[in-house]
């Protein structure tokens, strides 16, 4: 047997042990067209209007801030914010915005692209891998259920690591799964390639990329009685494959910066954030299960009959589906026990989801007879008529000027809503998919066109952070007194106070944080709250000078009396 016959073999065994056992009915085929069409779709989705906003929130500021640092600075291993060393998150985010930055300019769209691409090759991975696996309904569907959940389509749009982490984490879980039912050529690549990935999610967020990989792979392996599937050369071969990989950036920023990057990056922001909450963001034990169900609406209601269905999975150990769930419990109930909780934490959930949640809608668009299932897709159809009347609602009373062709577009999602109640009710239960692509699809064009103007003065202040640094004089700062909205870190370019002692950008909590800051800079652009100009301007120890305003925000210069 020449090697192409025995590689075609070995491609053939992997096809058949990793069959899911998830459709009893036969696995209806979709029209050619399909998967161009969801593909299509989940581009437009994650890239329309991708600069339309300004960056968001006190991170994507900062992150992309790093990113431009590197990129003017051509040093891509020490990571730093307004010239400070800043070692929260590892350099892979970074080193793709500045790639966007490379391509496209330093601006907004540039920054987030590569994050959207990443979104992008997640959705048609897990459709290929799925495919792959013996399923092609099962892999359209659940590609859709994933480029259409809420959360997901919300990530795929901002500069943040989640959704690389997310990426790095479903290609290694992937391929580590089919590497178990592999041919032994077959399997020691998809072995490395499994570790090669998990390297990835190394440089994306850190330690928790390794934690679960291993954890979720680890708990499959063991549940399905494949452990001793997997020799000792593979795992060295992955071990040094995954070294090779995260040392990329591991290895010459500790040269580099020692035990000072060791102390803030591992002690700090991984095990402090995990144990304590320094950073603060607390919250109750159960608040991933809420942001779990809330992040894959419009399809939550088909966990009912998933949940249902896990004891029948019983005899599918070694599926993927029994893979899709360990993934989708483990991360929920790792970061449950975290004194620092924030939605983006479970992202990596979203593919495995995905999976669960697919084939139960494969299963009522097949028409299976199911009190759950039918109970799970009107509550869908009727969730998208909510969604399509709240759309309508908020956009009418953001008061936007609509006229001409664009007259149309606060109505569609409801009106998509709508055909998908009277479809159901002809017994039409395939055009659910279709009719949820459609309704989400729609809100992101019509979001961009007729909200993204009018929210870009609301949810971002790049208009305040571009009349602040404009107005910087020669050696002056921009500072923080009492609000946490950093975007002035990337549209100043970088002209931010920061604290090399704490990490991160100067942030005053009180008057005499901010005197004391004033002892050394001459004067400072104070980015703070209006109801707090009234105590600035009271403290005889200041100067003031409006600056700009934007809503409530406002930018202050702020000078000590004895220095002028």
């Amino acid at each position: 047997m020449n090697t192409h016959q025995r590689a075609k073999r070995e491609l053939s065994t992997l096809d058949d042990k990793a069959k899911i056992i998830v459709e009893p009915q036969p696995s209806a085929k979709h029209p050619p067209y399909a998967i161009p069409a969801v593909l299509a779709a989940s581009a437009f989705s994650f890239f329309y209007g991708l600069g339309g906003l300004g960056f968001l929130g006190p991170d994507e500021p900062r992150y992309v801030e790093v990113a431009r640092e590197m990129f003017i600075s051509g040093d891509y291993i020490s990571t730093r914010l307004c010239g400070c060393l800043w070692f929260e998150k590892p350099a892979l985010v970074y080193w793709l915005s500045a790639a966007g930055y490379h391509l496209f300019g330093v601006n907004e769209f540039a920054a987030r692209a590569p994050i959207a691409a990443l979104a992008f090759a997640t959705v048609a991975l897990l459709y290929f891998a799925l495919r792959r696996a013996g399923s092609g309904n099962l892999a359209l569907i659940s590609a859709v259920v994933l480029a259409t959940s809420g959360i997901f389509v919300a990530y795929a749009r901002v500069a943040t690591p989640d959704m690389v982490l997310t990426a790095a984490i479903t290609a290694s879980l992937l391929a580590g799964f089919y590497a178990t039912s592999a041919g032994d050529r077959v399997r020691s690549g998809l072995w490395a390639l499994s570790f090669g990935f998990m390297g990835v999610a190394v440089l994306a967020k850190g330690l928790v990329g390794v934690v679960l990989v291993v954890a979720i792979l680890g708990s499959h392996l063991l549940f399905a009685g494949r452990l001793r599937s997997i020799g000792w050369r593979d795992w060295l071969i992955g071990i040094v494959v995954f070294l090779a990989v995260a040392g990329t950036w591991y290895v010459p920023v500790t040269m580099r910066h020692g035990w000072s990057f060791i102390e803030e990056f591992f002690v700090r922001h991984h095990f402090a954030r995990y144990t304590s909450n320094e950073f603060g963001h607390p919250q109750p034990i159960y608040f991933f299960v809420l942001v779990a169900l809330a992040g894959v609406a419009p399809w939550s209601f088909f966990l009912i009959p998933a949940i249902g269905r896990l004891r029948s999975l019983r005899h599918s150990r070694d599926s993927l589906l029994i893979l899709a769930w360990i993934w989708a419990v483990v991360p929920i109930v790792f970061f449950s026990f975290s004194e620092s909780k924030l939605p983006g934490y479970i992202l990596p959930i979203l593919p495995a989801f995905a999976v669960v949640l697919g084939s139960e809608v494969g299963r009522f668009c097949s028409g299976e007879k199911s009190r759950a299932l039918n109970a799970a897709g009107w509550l869908t159809s009727v969730t998208l008529v909510g969604m399509g009347i709240g759309f309508l609602v908020f956009v009418r009373s953001e008061a936007v000027s609509i006229a001409g062709w664009r007259v149309f577009l606060d109505g569609l999602p409801l009106a998509l809503a709508l055909i998908s109640i009277v479809m159901l009710a002809a017994k039409k239960n395939r055009a659910l998919v279709a009719s949820v692509a459609g309704v989400v699809t729609s809100m992101v064009l019509a979001a961009v066109i007729l909200l993204f103007p009018t929210l870009q003065g609301e949810v971002s202040l790049k208009s305040l952070s571009l009349d602040a640094a404009a107005a910087l004089r020669p050696g002056e700062k921009i500072g923080f007194y009492l609000k946490k909205e950093f975007a002035p870190v990337f549209y100043a370019e970088g002209r931010v106070l920061c604290e090399p002692r704490r990490g991160g950008t100067f942030y005053a909590l009180h008057q005499n944080m901010l005197a004391d800051a004033l002892q050394s800079e001459r004067s400072l652009i104070v980015i703070t709250d209006s109801h707090w100009r009234e105590g600035l301007e009271a403290d005889d120890r200041f100067e003031t000078e409006l600056i700009a305003s934007q809503g409530d925000a406002l930018a202050l210069r702020v000078i000590l009396k004895e220095e002028k």
